[in-house]
């Protein structure tokens, strides 16, 4: 699948996410605090946003992740996030985005699926 999703690219011109999340992987069981990184491109100051969110999607953690690198390309972030869970065991996401530095709208979002 690789191989033909990269010729397809070379073809098509594919857009490259903006934001890949590493850690934690879909699907695992965290606990506060959580360990955020990946790789991304922050169009202001380098840095991106963090959310931790239960499965009404109400915010219950939230943080920054510095991008490490050159302003506007892509670099490792990472960020520790400390959340309250409202029923441990229940189903989350995690999302990880930025912003657009004119309106503030979300302009690149990622993000998994977690257990807490």
């Amino acid at each position: 699948m690789g191989r033909l999703r990269a010729w397809l690219c070379r073809l098509l011109g594919c857009t490259q996410e903006q934001i890949i999340i590493h850690t934690p992987a879909s699907g695992s069981t965290v606990s506060s605090p959580v360990s955020v990184t990946g790789v991304g491109r922050a169009t202001q100051h380098n840095q991106l946003f963090v959310e931790v969110r239960d499965a009404s999607n109400t915010v219950i953690g939230s943080g920054p992740a510095p991008v490490t690198g050159p302003l506007g390309q892509p670099g490792p972030f990472s960020a520790s996030i400390t959340f309250s869970p409202s029923t441990p065991g229940s189903p989350g996401h995690i999302q990880v985005y930025d912003s657009s530095p004119a309106t503030g709208a979300i302009t690149h979002l990622a993000s998994v699926l977690v257990r807490f």
